[in-house]
Order: structure tokens, then C-alpha cells, then sequence
């Protein structure tokens, strides 16, 4: 009986090991691939037209969320420096005005209106990289770090040439104060969704499990 169980929890071990390894392939592989193109600081980055923001949480009040507000910054950061000339703002638009909201920080900060195009229906990453390869097939992805891979995977499919800035390595926020618990666990959170999110996109799933924006297009509502 010892045995049997025992047999049990080390193929349980086994099974739960090797999916593990299996969901975060993608990653690693991603990880490696973009290794060479995904900058943490913004003067040895190329010179191009247009940078890529992507959207993220707005708050009920119309100010960013720490993390929306990190990429937003970045991009006008790259914009002052002379790194791009544009800024392409991508958010859902459908609650609390984000990519509105993502636009106007920009102004505030001293980029031209002009220079900014705002994408209202970027509902999820793979819609944002859709809308922008209409416009222009170049651009400097601007997001956290943990979000790069998958972003820059979603863009290249798109046929857009890709480089990517870490809005995280910037030092744009201060320090919360989490406790190292806290780091690693929403880090761990971070690292499994991506991992998921990846495989959903590899296997063709993702668009079919958010078809907001197509559907909004067709309708014109």
C-alpha cells in the first residue's frame, strides 16, 4: 500500500513538473528570440516613427493606474528624447475613456497632439498591433517587460518590425513598499498569464475569445 502511494505522488510530481516546463516553453523560446531587440533604457534605442503604447487600467476618476501610467510615460520619454515623432495610444475606450485618458497624460506632458494617434478599440494586445500595421509597419512596442515576448510575437505576426522598451526598467515608479512576497507572487501571476495567454495565441484561440473590436468594426457601434 506505502508503495502504491508513493508511486502515485512521484508520477502526480512527474505530471505536475512537466506541464510546468511545458506551459512556460513558449516564453523561454520568446525570450530568447526578442533578447536583442527589447532595450531597458531609452539612448541606445533606434530612431523611429512611431512608438506603440499599450493601454491598460484607467481609473474611475480618468487618472492612470500605476502600470498604464509607466508605459505612457515611457513613450513620451521616447518622444522628447528624439527617439520617435509619434505616439500611437491604444486602450479600450469603451470604460472610463482609457486610450482618451493615455492621450491626454501625453499633452500634459508636453507631446504635441498632433503627434499622437489614438487607437480607441485596442480591447487586448493582438488588436492594437491589427490597427497599427494600417498605419505603418515599424515601431518601438512600449509596455512592461514581463508583456514584451508575447506583445512583440502579436506585432511581428502583424507584420510589423518590432523593438521593444521596458517601460519597468526606467525607474518611473517609486517603490510601493511591497514585501518580497508580494514581488514574487504578482510576478508569478505575470509569468503564468503570459505563458497562458502565448499558448491561447499560438493555437489560434485568442482572437476567437475576444472578438469585441472586429465586432465593433463590422457594426459600426
Amino acid at each position: 500500500m506505502k508503495t502504491t502511494l508513493m508511486k502515485r505522488a512521484s508520477r502526480f510530481v512527474l505530471l505536475s513538473t512537466s506541464s510546468l516546463i511545458l506551459l512556460f516553453v513558449p516564453q523561454i523560446w520568446l525570450k530568447i528570440k526578442y533578447k536583442d531587440s527589447i532595450y531597458e533604457q531609452i539612448d541606445p534605442i533606434p530612431t523611429q516613427e512611431f512608438a506603440i503604447v499599450f493601454g491598460a487600467w484607467v481609473n474611475e476618476d480618468h487618472s492612470l493606474s500605476d502600470v498604464t501610467r509607466e508605459r505612457v510615460e515611457a513613450g513620451v520619454q521616447l518622444y522628447k528624447a528624439g527617439k520617435v515623432k509619434k505616439l500611437f495610444l491604444s486602450g479600450d475606450n469603451r470604460s472610463n475613456q482609457q486610450a482618451e485618458a493615455m492621450a491626454n497624460y501625453a499633452v500634459e506632458n508636453g507631446v504635441n497632439p498632433n503627434d499622437i494617434i489614438v487607437d480607441e478599440l485596442g480591447i487586448d494586445t493582438n488588436d492594437t498591433c491589427k490597427h497599427f500595421a494600417k498605419i505603418n509597419g515599424k515601431a518601438i512596442l512600449v509596455t512592461q517587460g514581463y508583456h514584451l515576448p508575447r506583445t512583440m510575437l502579436m506585432c511581428e505576426v502583424s507584420k510589423i518590425d518590432v523593438l521593444g522598451l521596458a517601460a519597468d526598467k526606467l525607474d518611473i515608479l517609486s517603490s510601493r513598499g511591497d514585501s518580497v512576497f508580494q514581488v514574487y507572487a504578482v510576478r508569478a501571476w505575470r509569468s503564468t498569464r503570459e505563458a497562458a495567454l502565448t499558448w491561447l495565441f499560438l493555437f489560434g484561440i485568442y482572437d476567437r475569445l475576444s472578438m469585441e473590436a472586429e465586432l465593433i468594426e463590422q457594426t459600426g457601434e
